[in-house]
């Protein structure tokens, strides 16, 4: 037992270390990739933007909603069902009788797409 814990006092030392080395260089990567951010030295000149009409925001808003939904339906798939799902589903539809799931059934949202 007394042989045993030498090794583990030792395999917990260099688990330590690793763990010291991986921090630091991760540390030194973000340092490499942090930005400087300078001030202006005449803040008067930031003046605050004008407001886009209201028609130009809704037009933007709905552009991005636009693309969002296309791409939300292109990464759209079928869950995966195990082996044998499918007949477990047709089974249960036969006992449950079609016409209960048809009346519990919601419908899906509408897309703008």
């Amino acid at each position: 037992m007394e042989a045993e814990r030498p090794q583990e006092e030792e395999d917990g030392e260099q688990t330590e270390l690793l763990l010291d080395l991986v921090a630091e260089a991760q540390s030194r990567r973000l340092e490499e990739q942090r930005a400087t951010f300078y001030t202006p030295q005449n803040p008067s000149s930031l003046a605050p933007a004008p407001l886009r009409p209201l028609e130009d925001r809704e037009q933007l808003y709905s552009t991005i909603l636009s693309h969002q939904c296309q791409r939300m339906e292109a990464q759209r798939s079928e869950p995966p069902l195990p082996p044998g799902g499918q007949e477990l589903l047709e089974l249960l539809l036969r006992v449950q009788g079609g016409g209960r799931m048809e009346e519990q059934r919601s419908r899906p949202p509408t897309h703008t797409c």
